[in-house]
Parts: structure tokens; sequence; C-alpha cells
């Protein structure tokens, strides 16, 4: 069902591009689906992020420590490198270039982030805006202080309550993913009736994009490190982990992929079993190097759209949230939409683009899921030989 449904996403997306050339004044009255579509993702913030961050933190103090430890630390060192790469290749090649997005309400000439207002924002100052995302760092805070102080309180039946509770909310949001090629035929149409054919043309260079910035954060940063650090030969990298390429292609899921990257890991390349047993698992929830490409290009392309500059304080604010939300939303379906959508709202940044962005997503996520999985085992592969080393 699933691939039914992206099938038909991708048939919205040209539908759609059909429609906003010659639909005339239906496009407008067909925005509504659209407009109810991203409401519903925003309002959908506040409780799947607590609800996975308090389980994924709960959960992961269960395993050992130090191995936890430094597994956070390489992965985030490896996300961050990651952004900074693509940062520099989209800001080279600048695939927003003669696509301007024009908003009514937005008027701003640049993202400007404040240290002082950054923190005075930190406490919500009302309820929509918590449930919308404005205040998003409080939500991170109090889930994994929560996550932590369960574990420490051994609240066993609170958490099991949390955990129904997250499944729940994934399993509407799988439900949302049947009205996706609604939404992108609206989206689409609306976006294609204001810019013309523009509009696909921005989209296919953002494709192109993402893969560059991909096969160099899989060269710079997942093979060379190996090759360097644990004398490992790439080639030989290359040809154990490529049979996983295939699966992560296919299914667009690292949970999916899984079993076959702990088995891969154990068997193929010789990684203790129980460093693999606490990383492999880990990573799967919070180390998404496709996710640094993901939220670079999103948030650099559509401040280019809207002809925003970038100060210093404001990029180092955006790779701030792209670390947050790395490590804050695991395992949701059709999860790169509703982060991408959040992503852009703590940017301050309207959600124009979210259309197009999802009737492209599959493309994009079949790239981020392989990194993600890549990378998982890139990190697997360094921790390994570190504690080996450690211990001779």
């Amino acid at each position: 069902m699933k691939k039914i449904i992206s099938y038909l996403t991708f048939a919205a997306l040209i539908g759609g591009v059909i429609f906003g050339l010659v639909g005339g004044n239906w496009v407008t009255a067909f925005e509504f689906a659209g407009s109810f579509y991203l409401s519903f993702l925003k309002y959908m913030i506040l409780p799947v992020i607590f609800t996975s961050i308090s389980v994924s933190i709960y959960q992961s103090r269960t395993s050992k420590t130090h191995v936890v430890v430094e597994a956070v630390i390489l992965f985030a060192v490896m996300f961050i490198v990651s952004f900074l790469l693509s940062s520099a290749i989209i800001l080279l090649i600048d695939p927003a270039a003669g696509f301007e997005l024009m908003y009514q309400d937005y008027e701003a000439s640049t993202i400007e982030i404040k240290i002082t207002d950054f923190f005075l924002n930190l406490l919500p100052k009302d309820l929509k805006g918590l449930f919308t995302g404005k205040y998003l760092f409080f939500i991170i805070a109090v889930s994994y202080l929560w996550g932590l102080l369960a574990h420490r309180l051994k609240r066993e039946k609170v958490m099991n309550v949390i955990t129904r509770i997250r499944d729940f909310l994934y399993q509407i949001l799988s439900y949302l993913m049947y009205l996706t090629p609604i939404a992108v035929f609206s989206l689409m149409g609306t976006t294609v009736q204001r810019f013309g054919l523009d509009a696909l043309k921005a989209g296919l260079k953002y494709i192109v994009t993402a893969y560059r910035c991909g096969i160099a954060v899989l060269i710079l940063v997942m093979l060379v490190p190996v090759m360097i650090y644990c004398k490992l030969s790439v080639r030989e990298l290359i040809q154990k982990v490529s049979p996983i390429w295939l699966i992560t292609l296919s299914t667009c899921s690292s949970a999916a992929t899984l079993p076959y990257t702990v088995k891969l890991c154990k068997e193929d390349l010789g990684i203790d079993p129980q460093i693999t047993d606490v990383v492999v698992p880990l990573g799967c929830t919070i180390h998404m190097c496709g996710g640094a490409v993901s939220f670079s290009l999103l948030g650099l392309f559509c401040a280019r759209c809207f002809g925003l500059e970038l100060t210093l304080g404001s990029y180092l604010y955006m790779l701030a949230i792209a670390v947050a939300l790395n490590m804050s939303a695991p395992g949701i379906p059709g999860g790169g939409v509703v982060i991408g959508a959040t992503y852009l709202e703590m940017m301050g940044l309207p959600l124009t683009f979210i259309g197009l962005y999802a009737g492209i997503y599959k493309i994009l996520d079949m790239l981020y899921t392989t990194l993600n999985v890549t990378g998982d085992i890139s990190a697997n592969v360094i921790l390994d030989h570190r504690l080996k080393k450690r211990n001779q």
C-alpha cells in the first residue's frame, strides 16, 4: 500500500502541475485541501515530538552508558560536518536562483536571531505556539527530562502508556499518508498557478542538488574516515554495504533495514555484537546524516526563495534546530514532510514550498535513508575500532 501511495503522490504532483496551468479559478477553490493538510501536520508536532523523545530516552538508558555517550558524540560530529559540507555545496550551486516565492504576510528581508531573544522564547507564552512548534526547544527539553526521570524513578507503567500513545499517533500519521496525494495535488496546483513551470524546474534542481550533497557526504563523512582511521578498504566496505543500499532505496525505511544492518555489522564486518546491539538501534533512532543534507538544503533553499539573507547567528540557529529535530523525531511515517514543515515553522518561514516538497519527497527519501543507514554502519565501524584499540 505504501508503494501505491508513493505512485499516487507522484501522479498527483504531475496532475497538480497540469491543474495549476489550466485550472483557472478552480485551483484557488481547491486550495483548502492543502491548507488543511499543513495545519493538521503542524498540530501533530507537540504530541509526536514529546512521546518520541521521552520513549527513546527512557529506552536508551538501559544500554551501556559509555558506549551510548561516545556514539551520541560521534553521531553529532558526523551530522554537523554533513550539514556544513552540504551548506557549502548548496551555496555554491544556488539551486533556488531564479525561483522566488512571494507571500503576502511575509515582509522580512533577513532571518536574524538574537541570542537574548532565543533564551527569552524558550518558555512558551501562548498555548497555540506550543502546539504549532513555535516553542519546540522547550518541548524537547521537557521530553528529554521526562524520559530521564521516568527511568530514574522506574515509572515503567507511565512509560508504557506514553509508548502506546506514541504508537497511536504514528498510526494517525500513517493514515494521513493516504491524504498526501490530494494535498500534493492541491498545493502543487496552487504553486504552479502562481509561479508557472519555474516551480517544476526548481523541484528538479532541488533533487539534483540533494544527490550531489549526498554523494559528497557519503565519500567525505563516511567512507574516507573509515579508510583513514580504521585502515579499511573503501572498495571492500562498499562491496559489503551495497546490498543494504538496495533495501534502503526500495523501502525508504531505516527501521525496516535494521535487521539487515545488524546482521551485516556482526557477520560481514566482524564488529563486536555488544557494540552493534547498542550503536545501530540508537543510530536508527537519532543518527541521520541524510537529515543533515535535508535540513541544510530545505532551510537554505527556502530562505533564498523568499529573498532572505542569513546572518551567521541565524545560520547557527538553523543548525541548532536541525540537530534538535534530528535527534527528536524518530520513526515517524512520512516523517520528512512533517519535520520539514516543523523546521520551516521554527525558522519563521512560510510553508509555501511544502506542497512541492511533499511531491518530490519519495525521490529524496531514497537518498536520505541510504545516507542514514550508511552513516550508522560507518559510525559502528569507527566506534568498534576505537574501543578495541583502547582495550589492547
